[in-house]
């Protein structure tokens, strides 16, 4: 298991920075060929907004392994401290169901938009390969949680970001 996160973790990395550094290419190429030549490409826009779209999605993959995910705890911390730890639970596996939930409905789009293909504008692509990073993400962090709750359950170890799991 300790290789196989390894490279779920170096692949979320390569990616989410490769998908930075040709987010920052692009746009780089489209201000030069604005500013400079006087002359924009339609594409660029376009392949911008695409890569930061699945950046931004595995991003969010990237921040429940770091423990860093946007939530809300303020009414968590109006609870007993023996109760804390469980709301906190609940709520997560509400999270869980809500992943699975997202997955399913997002291969339902994605298989639609290849059955009955939407292509862009300008690279003409089938927008179904962008959507398809709503499930694959969703799924990256329904594996995230459960990884957190496995490694806190069975060792002990407790993930940065998740400290309300341990109150003592």
């Amino acid at each position: 298991m300790g290789q196989l996160k390894k490279s779920l973790d170096n692949m979320e990395d390569i990616c989410i920075s490769l998908l930075v550094a040709a987010t920052v290419i692009v746009l780089f190429i489209q201000i030069i060929s604005r500013y400079v030549f006087h002359h924009s490409f339609a594409w660029t826009e376009e392949l911008s907004r695409f890569t930061f779209i699945w950046m931004v999605y595995l991003s969010s993959s990237m921040a429940v392994r770091q423990g860093n995910h946007v939530r809300v705890t303020a009414q968590f911390l109006l609870l007993p401290r023996n109760i804390r730890k469980y709301s906190f639970i609940i709520a997560d596996t509400l999270w869980v169901f809500l992943n699975v939930i997202i997955i399913i409905e997002g291969i339902k789009l994605v298989n639609q938009m290849f059955e009955f293909p939407f292509m862009s504008p300008v690279l003409h692509i089938n927008n179904a390969w962008v959507y398809l990073i709503i499930p694959v993400t969703f799924f990256l962090q329904l594996l995230r949680m459960i990884e957190i709750y496995y490694l806190f359950f069975r060792y002990g170890i407790r993930v940065p970001g998740t400290e309300e799991l341990h109150v003592d």
